[in-house]
């Protein structure tokens, strides 16, 4: 098993159809070109002593480079460890002792390295893939490693905003039952679909849940570095886009443009995930441009995607759809682990192949995570009668009021139903006399005013007392990390109270 059979072990008419296009070089390349160049550089590897079983980090933003360098570790044999590109350079020591990396192939300039550059045996600069492919076009003769199916071929880290980011390690058979769950529960794609890829290829979702299922039918991915309203558009236009993918505040951006719909009403389909969809946000998208906006679920844990709502408008706010169920498990269970029934709130627990080996270097949170074959996902939820998930918030984000436990997801929900509220964050913070208490963060449609005793008013007939926020903060722009989630660490570091 290896990530690249979904490259090599294509339908020989699909060989002359484009795989790949990085919009900003316009670098194109067939499956045919794309198979020679991952040969090509899996060769220069070899040459500079990278070989199976090597953790090679690559520190590489949305680019051809980043595509074709994975799958070239993945052809040796060797693990890929896929990292934020914006993650400073000083951090990397990190990332590179955690994983024992010993090569490193980044965007930065190598002079920049100097201070982590122990220990390592290559340093290779993302400028330096086309040179080494062009130098080895002419050899052909490598062999794909086959992997086992429960080896770790790739390391993904999680945001780390409640601790240290740990290390996710997967394997050939957590992407192979992915691509699975994809094609039976979100879309199967045809060989002329053409799939837009904005979201960083160094987290699951572009280089999963987007790249994965476009090998499995022949179609082409188009990769841009980042998201620009525009610049969407006008890839749309000119390569004549089937798919869109982002996350909800992409979404909501284009939909503030009112130019730009005539494009978008183009589309086969446009799909979400990585946080959670507001149901206005559905609903003016649906209006709007007259199909739906999909959804989807999962965790990096999980390889990504378990769960999908399709073709539908959320009841509300967290409904995530349902699962393929020949692929998938996923049940609620309270805190003795015990499942519960339809309609009743516990943790979502996920048994499938897609779930990781494990957290590396991290046995004991391992153990944690994964009871009896169950990913304990610290989502909290429930399921319908008919098996659609429903999600209320996170464990970890309950906020503890003198005993009483609050979830920041139904008060956030409550604020985002205000008319004039664009987007809100809730999050506690420490008190002595309550132990925590509430405090709520709104950004304002633009031109419209509201005062906190209006939001105050207005929540106290939509909530319980314990769950009014004591303070709301309005802000212009809500800090963020690169998947598009609200960085509530930041607004809790950045909070000022006398």
């Amino acid at each position: 098993m290896n990530y690249c059979n979904y490259l090599f072990d294509i339908k020989k008419e699909w060989l002359n159809n484009t795989a790949l296009v990085d919009i900003e070089s316009e670098k194109s390349f067939t499956y045919a070109e794309l198979q020679n160049s991952v040969i090509a550089l899996s060769k220069g590897f070899v040459n500079r002593g990278i070989k199976s079983g090597d953790v090679v980090a690559l520190h590489i933003a949305n680019s051809a480079e980043v595509v074709i360098s994975h799958l070239a570790v993945q052809y040796i044999g060797g693990v890929t460890c896929l990292l934020d590109p914006l993650i400073p350079i000083k951090a990397l020591t990190y990332y590179l002792d955690d994983t024992k990396a010993k090569h490193l192939i980044t965007g930065k300039k190598k002079e920049s390295m100097n201070e982590i550059c122990d220990g390592l045996d290559n340093i290779l600069e993302a400028n330096e893939i086309f040179p080494i492919i062009d130098s080895n076009s002419n050899d052909n003769h490598l062999i794909k490693y086959e992997y086992l199916k429960d080896e770790i071929s790739t390391i993904f880290y999680t945001s780390g905003t409640t601790s240290k980011p740990k290390g996710v390690m997967l394997s050939p058979k957590n992407f192979s039952n992915h691509v699975k769950i994809f094609i039976k529960g979100c879309y199967d794609y045809s060989a002329s679909d053409k799939l837009l890829c904005f979201v960083p290829f160094s987290h699951g979702y572009g280089s999963k849940s987007v790249f994965l299922p476009c090998l499995q039918s022949g179609a082409s991915m188009y990769i841009m570095r980042s998201f620009h309203p525009h610049k969407v558009i006008e890839a749309i236009e000119k390569y004549k886009i089937t798919h869109l993918f982002g996350v909800p505040s992409h979404y909501q951006q284009l939909l503030k443009k009112e130019e730009l719909y005539e494009y978008l009403k183009k589309l086969k389909g446009a799909f979400t995930a990585a946080a959670l969809l507001r149901t206005d946000t559905a609903q003016e998208w649906n209006e709007k441009l007259g199909y739906f906006l999909d959804e989807g679920y999962g965790l990096i844990e999980t390889s990504t995607g378990v769960a999908f709502r399709k073709n539908r408008l959320p009841n509300k706010l967290g409904d995530i759809g349902t699962y393929p169920k020949e692929f998938v498990e996923i049940e609620v269970v309270n805190e003795k682990f015990e499942f519960l029934k339809a309609n009743e709130r516990g943790e979502i627990v996920i048994k499938s192949e897609s779930v990781m080996l494990g957290y590396i270097n991290k046995k004991e949170e391992t153990k944690k995570a994964i009871y009896n074959g169950w990913f304990r996902t610290g989502d909290m939820g429930y399921k319908t009668n008919d098996d659609q998930i429903v999600l209320t918030g996170r464990i970890k984000d309950v906020i503890n009021i003198a005993g009483i436990k609050v979830a920041p997801f139904e008060i956030e929900a409550a604020l985002n139903e205000l008319p004039g509220i664009n987007e809100s964050a809730v999050i506690g913070v420490d008190d002595e006399m309550y132990g925590e208490i509430v405090i709520a963060f709104v950004k304002l449609n633009n031109g419209l005013e509201l005062r906190e005793r209006e939001i105050i008013k207005y929540l106290q007939s939509h909530l319980m007392n314990f769950q009014i926020p004591k303070e709301v903060h309005f802000i212009d722009q809500f800090p963020r990390n690169t998947m598009g989630k609200i960085d509530k660490n930041t607004l809790k570091n950045g909070l000022k109270r006398v």
